[in-house]
């Protein structure tokens, strides 16, 4: 188990010396977050090696709902938000995610994926096939949230769900793997392991931290907690599936 006392290495900050009350608050919210992670079966290797080709395929069908509609949250703070600074990161982040300069666009990566577990991405644009009431009300508690809280809040929650790309990914890496995904559909998974969009946001946030921490405080909160009840219900959905 991680001691969330000791002091960890946070990957993308290079900044951190700005604020140690900042680093600590991160250091103890990531490692509570893995804390929690460790609970789930969605994570055990042992237990996901053993899935069969329905509960593999659900996953890689609910899973594109649980991470493609973050466009509408990056929509939502863009569009209502006059800061320049979070408009450029925003855009710069929709470019990656496009794949501009040659590269594949993350949801071609996404489609690599989960064709070979037999899921049709097309269909679930445009059907919505597995997009169950539990990966909708995560995606529209999301929007609903934003809506209620001032646009440091907002940038703050922005913030934290790119923090998450780096502790997340590794865990879905090891999942994908286990579930015998091949080295080329994996490329999805394990170019998120090595973004740094949330780096990107580092001095918005630490403005926003020194103006009124509670903000920065309440929005990791939300977006790590919102994520580990996300991952519970769909570990237990895959469950129920066999």
């Amino acid at each position: 188990m991680l001691l969330c006392s000791k002091i960890i290495e946070i990957r993308g900050i290079k900044k951190m010396n700005q604020s140690p009350a900042f680093q600590l608050f991160i250091q103890q919210a990531d490692c509570r977050y893995k804390e929690r992670l460790a609970t789930l079966n969605l994570f055990d290797k042992t237990l996901t090696s053993n899935w069969d080709q329905s509960q593999k395929k659900y996953f890689a069908a609910i899973f594109y709902h649980l991470r493609g509609h973050f466009i509408n949250f990056m929509w939502y703070i863009a569009n209502f938000s006059d800061n320049q600074e979070i408009k450029k990161i925003i855009i710069q982040n929709i470019k990656e995610e496009l794949g501009i300069e040659g590269r594949f666009s993350h949801e071609k990566l996404y489609a690599l994926f989960a064709k070979e577990f037999n899921v049709d991405i097309h269909d679930e644009v445009v059907n919505q096939t597995h997009y169950l009431p539990f990966a909708k009300q995560f995606n529209q508690e999301h929007l609903l949230w934003l809506s209620q809280h001032d646009i440091d809040s907002q940038l703050a929650a922005f913030a934290a769900y790119e923090r998450l790309d780096n502790i997340d990914y590794p865990h879905l890496t090891q999942l994908a793997e286990s579930i015998g995904a091949s080295d080329k559909t994996l490329a999805f998974f394990k170019v998120h392991i090595h973004v740094e969009h949330f780096e990107s946001t580092w001095d918005v946030l630490i403005k926003i931290w020194l103006k009124s921490p509670v903000k920065v405080i309440n929005a990791f909160d939300f977006i790590y907690s919102h994520q580990y009840h996300m991952w519970k219900k769909l570990s237990d959905a895959i469950l129920a599936q066999r």
